[in-house]
């Protein structure tokens, strides 16, 4: 069970955040427990968020079964759901013509398939709560890069996907956009760029801002994408990338 909600919260928004346990997610999950939210972190190996006041689940957005008995608990034990951010991922580096296809189903059925599955659990409660989604993409979904053809071709779907529900789901009242980080400094990117992988001069070329994002910029504007201040956007794509995606100074 996720836990006993009280009088008090049952006024309180909520959100489900998968991939809420760690990087950006969590970020995401600490800036709306602040602002007053309820939240609850689906991860797959999700830490034990001591001393912050959100409730972290186990979670494998990739089985359709687990996702619909969690959103269903969420019916039991929260009453409600605002708030649906789509931030479940990975990243695997390999060249096309290497490239296996279990690793190319796998980072589809993460990234598309997770944020399809858990959009459509969730739509009943957002209906009724007339909420919103965030699904992340990447600045990956925007420009050729080696080695990532099956993440970049999943967050252009999703982005895709985004449009389309966004038309669907509007006449319920609720709205779906996405967000699409350019470098951030989480501990992937760190470690990207201490086993070499990623080489972080090369990286301050291509940001016109001259430094990596930070995964609370990030969650700022997911909490506004979630908020009654944008409540006219729907169906967008909002990079935030430190001008990266538009730099034409090569």
């Amino acid at each position: 069970m996720v836990g006993a909600m009280s009088n008090t919260s049952l006024r309180q928004s909520v959100a489900l955040i998968t991939g809420g346990a760690r990087g950006i997610g969590r970020a995401v999950a600490e800036l709306l427990v602040g602002r007053g939210w309820r939240v609850l972190a689906a991860d797959l190996e999700p830490d034990s968020p001591a001393g912050l006041s959100f409730d972290c689940v186990t979670l494998d957005v990739t089985d359709s079964a687990a996702v619909n008995a969690l959103c269903s608990e969420i019916a039991r034990e929260y009453g409600q759901l605002d708030g649906l951010v789509n931030a479940a991922g990975f990243n695997r580096h390999q060249a096309v013509a290497e490239l296996d296809d279990e690793t190319w189903q796998k980072l589809f059925d993460v990234h598309l398939g997770g944020a399809f599955r858990t959009c459509r659990a969730a739509y009943p409660l957002l209906t009724k709560a007339r909420g919103a989604v965030v699904n992340f993409s990447s600045i990956a979904g925007h420009l050729g890069r080696p080695a990532r053809a099956p993440y970049a071709a999943a967050k252009g779907g999703l982005e895709a996907m985004t449009r389309t529900l966004a038309i669907e789901w509007a006449p319920a009242g609720v709205r779906v956009n996405a967000v699409a980080p350019g470098i951030i400094k989480t501990r992937m990117v760190q470690e990207n760029i201490a086993n070499g992988r990623a080489v972080e001069a090369s990286l301050m070329q291509a940001i016109p801002l001259g430094r990596l994002g930070e995964p609370a910029e990030i969650a700022r504007v997911v909490a506004f994408l979630l908020s009654a201040e944008a409540s006219y956007i729907t169906g967008q794509t909002l990079v935030i990338d430190g001008g990266a995606t538009i730099n034409g100074k090569w």
